[in-house]
């Protein structure tokens, strides 16, 4: 039985923390899958009004002068939006978090299916001791 192509996007966002609507989404990156190749990629870092905390920077090494003087998030939206296209299948790495957080911002993709990486991973793999990105890439022996 052979599987039709897919069509999809692989979406992560970086966060100044977990709260849609409190915390600031400040890069979103994309990629678009059509028929296992790649038809185009998007990424964008935000300017926020407030500094990024210490630990976010540490955590995702955006730093808040890296972000200093980058377009605001509500400038980008309608081009993200695009990008992401109507009923779009999401797939990503604990993505209902990105979803929350990209609704938070004003882009609602509650109306597109999604698929967690993290929780496929969980699925096929049980007896893995962690699902994160990292520790899975590294025992598939995958690059991320």
């Amino acid at each position: 039985m052979q599987i039709p192509p897919l069509s999809f996007i692989v979406l992560d966002t970086e966060t100044t923390g977990f709260i849609p609507r409190v915390n600031r989404i400040i890069e979103f990156a994309g990629v678009r899958i059509q028929e296992g190749k790649v038809t185009a990629e998007y990424e964008s870092l935000f300017s926020i009004p407030t500094k990024i905390p210490e630990t976010v920077q540490v955590l995702t090494r955006i730093k808040s002068e890296t972000v200093a003087g980058k377009p605001l998030f509500e400038d980008k939206r309608e081009e993200m939006t695009d990008f992401i296209g109507k009923d779009t299948l999401i797939i990503g790495q604990n993505v209902s978090f990105d979803i929350g957080m990209l609704k938070g911002e004003g882009i609602d993709l509650s109306d597109h299916p999604w698929i967690d990486t993290a929780m496929l991973a969980s699925l096929v793999y049980p007896e893995l001791r962690s699902y994160s990105l990292g520790y899975v890439s590294n025992v598939l022996k995958l690059k991320h």
